[in-house]
């Protein structure tokens, strides 16, 4: 008996809890929303490659991404909770995103691949000027060697 009822208390209190949350003057759009999950999960499954170009031109992936959408962090988690707190809504926001990566698929794959290509090929040319500058240092340490005398 004690259990049903520890049960019912939980279930009104987590009713109470979800109504107590204002909507929120500056709710983020379903579709702004969408956008802004959309771009935060590229920049996690991207692995890095998306963030380190980001990163190494001065630039923080999620204030770039807060500041392009023109919200701040504690305005999208209030949003996120928001929205969280109607599974339907919530889920519906999720599968768009999900729609968005599938239609850009092959574009994200594309741009990845490139991404790897375009290393690759800086990483070989590295490896060739290095290659080239040790031949020359070789030839010139050679250059500079007396020559033998055969007698």
């Amino acid at each position: 008996m004690k259990k049903i009822l520890f049960i019912i208390v939980i279930l009104f209190g987590c009713n109470e809890n979800i109504q107590k949350i204002p909507m929120l003057d500056n709710l983020i759009s379903e579709e702004k929303m969408v956008d802004v999950i959309y771009e935060m999960t590229l920049m996690s499954v991207s692995k890095g490659v998306n963030r380190r170009i980001l990163e190494n031109n001065g630039v923080i992936p999620e204030k770039y991404i807060f500041e392009k959408y023109n919200i701040d962090s504690l305005q999208f988690v209030l949003s996120n909770e928001f929205y969280s707190n109607d599974l339907n809504k919530y889920l519906d926001i999720y599968n768009r995103v999900k729609e968005k990566l599938q239609e850009n698929k092959q574009i994200i794959m594309d741009s990845i691949e490139n991404y790897k290509k375009d290393r690759a090929k800086r990483s070989l040319e590295i490896v060739k000027r290095e290659k080239s500058k040790t031949i020359d240092s070789i030839k010139m340490k050679r250059s500079m060697m007396p020559l033998k005398k055969n007698n």
